[in-house]
């Protein structure tokens, strides 16, 4: 008779695999995902991993402030149908999000787990973006076939590098404030993504046209100019840092495909084991809400800036650049501050505090560049807040799965973060497309009515203000923070020694009900050998 063993359900755990004191059973095999650096990071590694942000940074800006505005207000396409084409991107994300995280947590090669997927994007992405801000003269049918298609494959390239990016912070380093600073190097490089997919597009179409160019050309060449930088971005990043090589790798001759469907249920498994975590419920709650109300903030702000104010692509420009600038100066000042504060309470006062203020705004009658100004300025605290915080947050997490399971699964803890991120701008895209098309707003008129603009107005301020303020108390009830993170480490050290550890000591961190499903199964799991 087969004996039976759920390798994976233990609560007591011994080295990162079960506790095993009978004679003549093998050994489970540990497939913790290890950092390959403890402590502090080089300049030159931080750097080089900064500047991949610059690619994910351009392609989201990109998409989430200008794609709508291009449907709706290029391709001639109406808002509601809009919305539902910018939708179904992130909803396809999640599916490639999901399943290139476990590929890259599964990944064995010369060049690690990570850097093969940024390798392998690169070109696509360029090609892609260039596509998909490409000015199509056709039927409606046609138009809207064509920008769903070049939608999802736009999100699916963004996929192939995005998980494995993220990932790859929190292998390259397990120190609490490192993570950080490792942060803040990709946050100050997402900047210069923001400004490619923020603030050139306005400028670069505007300039082109006023030479001449027809509104399709000017449209592809920004495109074009945003794919090849995203695609560069992407392999200097991969390309320069060697942390993570293996030279002498030797790619096992027995071993399988990477993925195929008998491995489908596996990693499904191993999603729902994560999604069991309790911090995990709070960070993808505080994304979602927070998703929301950027993609409301962002999408809606190009509508605000030119049919409410009336502003030039010039003025649009301005503004944009001085969110890019605030978030640039506020890095660093963040970084310093979380030096001596904990990053939680750090990102939850500063999202806090914006949500507040954005939602006041709402009173205000926003009627000038100043008052503009003022609002992109409150805006750029929460941003930034959580730009560069929450992912550092995340790293923190995958230590909490390797001590709940005895195994680490850092892509995939990384692409339930990216699945939130997907489904809540799927989510505000929707919401925002229906909102504006209830309220009026007339695609083909360059004069909105009184109604449509009040509707812009409301998804401008007072839609992510409360998003934000929502965000903040979910972020407030998250159970990791530098001290609760330290007791992980130090289990985890207990783990890695053979020491048995009990996981009703860290209640705190997974809650009750998790630790006494824990309990439970290895009660059956004895019971069963």
């Amino acid at each position: 008779m087969t004996e039976k063993k759920d390798r994976t359900n233990s609560t007591e755990m011994t080295n990162g695999k079960e506790k095993n004191d009978k004679p003549g059973r093998a050994e489970s095999p540990d497939k913790s995902v290890k950092p390959q650096h403890s402590g502090k990071l080089s300049f030159r590694t931080k750097l080089s991993y900064g500047v991949g942000g610059v690619a994910d940074e351009a392609m989201y800006t990109l998409s989430g402030t200008f794609l709508m505005f291009f449907l709706t207000s290029a391709a001639g396409i109406p808002p509601s149908a809009a919305g539902i084409i910018v939708a179904i991107g992130p909803l396809w994300e999640v599916i490639c999000g999901a399943t290139v995280g476990y590929l890259s947590d599964h990944m064995e090669s010369r060049y690690g787990k990570r850097k093969p997927f940024l390798m392998a994007a690169a070109v696509p992405v360029s090609i892609v973006i260039t596509l998909l801000f490409t000015a199509i003269h056709a039927s409606m049918i046609i138009k809207v076939i064509y920008y769903a298609a070049m939608t999802l494959l736009f999100w699916q390239s963004f996929a192939m590098f995005f998980v494995p990016y993220m990932t790859w912070g929190s292998d390259l380093t397990d120190d609490y404030h490192e993570r950080t600073v490792l942060r803040t190097y990709a946050f100050l490089f997402n900047k210069v993504g923001m400004t490619l997919g923020m603030v050139l597009p306005s400028v670069m179409v505007d300039w082109l046209m006023n030479r001449g160019m027809s509104l399709q050309f000017s449209w592809t060449a920004l495109g074009a100019v945003v794919g090849v930088l995203s695609g560069g971005a992407l392999l200097y990043c991969a390309l320069t840092i060697h942390i993570s090589d293996r030279p002498d790798f030797k790619k096992d001759p027995n071993r399988g495909r990477l993925l195929d469907p008998r491995q489908l249920g596996v990693m499904m498994k191993e999603y729902v084991r994560i999604f069991e975590l309790r911090p995990i419920h709070f960070i993808i709650g505080a994304s979602v809400l927070y998703l929301i109300g950027n993609t409301f903030f962002c999408a809606d702000r190009v509508y605000f800036f030119t049919y409410n104010m009336g502003f030039s692509a010039g003025t649009i420009s301005i503004l944009m650049l001085l969110i890019t600038v605030a978030s640039v100066v506020l890095a660093p000042i963040l970084t310093f501050i979380c030096g001596r504060i904990d990053k939680k309470n750090v990102a939850t006062v500063g999202i806090l505090v914006t949500g507040i203020l954005l939602a006041l705004g709402w009173f205000i009658d926003v009627d000038s560049f100043m008052d503009c100004c003022v609002i992109c300025l409150i805006y750029s605290v929460g941003n930034t807040c959580y730009w560069q915080l929450m992912p550092s947050m995340i790293y923190d997490v995958c230590e909490a799965e390797e001590l709940a399971y005895g195994e680490r699964h850092s892509g995939q803890v990384m692409s339930l973060q990216a699945l939130s991120e997907s489904m809540a701008s799927a989510i505000g895209s929707v919401i925002l497309g229906i909102g504006l098309q209830a309220a009026g707003f007339q695609e083909s008129q360059g004069v909105q009515p009184a109604s449509a603009m009040e509707g812009i107005s409301d998804f401008f301020t007072l839609a992510p203000g409360v998003c934000m303020i929502a965000v903040a108390f979910v972020m407030a009830r998250h159970p990791i923070n530098q001290h609760s993170f330290q007791r992980i480490k130090d289990g985890l050290d207990q783990l890695h020694q053979g020491i048995t550890i009990d996981l009703s000591e860290y209640m705190d961190i997974f809650g009750k009900s998790f630790v006494r499903r824990r309990k439970h199964s290895k009660m059956h799991t004895e019971e069963i050998q």
